[in-house]
């Protein structure tokens, strides 16, 4: 869970403070509010500490069906982001003292709308075609 850290700041190392949280979900970061606050540098060093952890951001009314405990549908009118650290090939987080800007090379990031889904397992992404009549 994210407890502490500004947008603005973000992206400095020490700025954004994690702990644990309602253990909802393994592995999983979860950060809500996150477009309209601008929290994509929030979810980034998280994940950047944390790289077997899936970030998801969630916009205003918007959120996530989790089946099978693996499998999220996202629901509502705005976005989900998904932040997959697996891929980190380079981060000096851990080299850093706090204060210091952080650099990441290969984060991936998922923009998920309603219908899209993500699978925490094997980390795939699917957009569904769906239309709105």
């Amino acid at each position: 869970m994210i407890y502490q850290g500004s947008s603005a700041g973000a992206l400095i190392k020490g700025e954004v403070k994690i702990t644990t949280g309602l253990a909802f979900m393994k592995d999983v970061i979860i950060d809500s509010h996150f477009d309209k606050r601008g929290r994509f540098g929030r979810l980034a060093q998280a994940v950047a500490s944390n790289p077997s952890c899936i970030g998801i951001g969630l916009g205003e009314d918007t959120g996530v069906v989790v089946t099978d405990n693996h499998h999220l549908e996202a629901i509502g009118s705005g976005l989900v982001i998904i932040v997959d650290g697996y891929g980190i090939r380079h981060s000096n987080i851990a080299d850093l003292n706090d204060g210091s800007p952080i650099s990441i090379e290969n984060i991936v990031v998922h923009v998920m709308t309603k219908g899209n889904t993500f699978d925490l397992r094997s980390r795939k992404f699917t957009a569904e075609e769906k239309v709105d009549s």
